[in-house]
This record gives C-alpha cells, structure tokens and sequence, in this order.
C-alpha cells in the first residue's frame, strides 16, 4: 500500500462528512473500532469510537461551532500507515459569537486502506477555552 491510498481514505472519509454530512459513507472508509481523539481540556469526550462516536463528535463539536464558510481541505499522504489532514475556515463560536480562523490537523492512522485512528490537534484553543469558561460561568450565574 503506497502513501497515495491512505491520503485517498484519509480525503474520502473527511469529505464523506465535512461535505456530504453522510457518517454512513464515511464509516466505508474506515474500520468500525475507528477512533477520533481530541486534546484533554477541550469540551470534547477525549475519545470517540466507531459509527456511534462520530455521531457524538458530530453533535459536540456542533454545539461550539459554527462554520462559516466551506473549509479549506488539504491533504497528505506520508506513508502508507499515516495521512495529514489540514482543516481550516471561518467558523464562529456559538456561545461567545466571536469569530475566529478555525484551524485544525488531523494525523490519521490508515490500516488495510481504511482510517483507523485520528488524532485531532487545534491550532488556538484559547478562543474555544473561552468560550467554555464563559458557558461555565453563565450556568454558574443561572
């Protein structure tokens, strides 16, 4: 398997829901224990698994932000095990309104032709870490 088949998966299950919103489509690209992981500290689970996880990223990652514009996709095949995402676009946060130039990679595990594993890393947390502190506070507040 060359470095061009796991950027292809890693491209196709991105696209399948970043463009389509079709999680059925992705998981073709994918092994069913497939893993998502997101940094500790962040209003995300730590770590989603398979089908039911995306559906739960999907609705976490949803209730901070809104995207305001198609995303920028880029990406890499290193070798055939490994595939960089870049993901990059206006998004604004929904609790404190601010917009911001949303940034992330993605490092993605790829085995047998499949996406097995991503690793998800933010460029700036600090705007979503406020977004969460002032969330905090309001309920606080009540």
């Amino acid at each position: 398997m060359s470095a061009k088949v796991a950027e292809d998966a890693a491209r196709n299950f991105d696209l399948a829901i970043l463009e389509k919103g079709d999680l059925d489509l992705a998981m073709t690209y994918a092994h069913e224990d497939l893993t998502v992981r997101e940094a500790p500290g962040l209003p995300y689970r730590r770590v989603y698994t398979g089908r039911r996880g995306l559906e739960q990223l999907m609705e976490d990652v949803g209730r901070w932000w809104e995207f305001l514009e198609p995303l920028d996709l880029t990406y890499i095949g290193v070798h055939s095990g490994l595939a960089l995402a870049r993901i990059a676009g206006p998004a604004r946060l929904k609790v404190t309104g601010k917009e911001v130039d949303f940034l992330v990679t993605e490092w993605m595990t790829v085995r047998d032709g499949k996406v097995a594993d991503v690793e998800v890393f933010y460029w700036d947390q600090a705007p979503l870490l406020e977004a969460v502190e002032q969330a905090a506070r309001a309920a606080r507040e009540g």
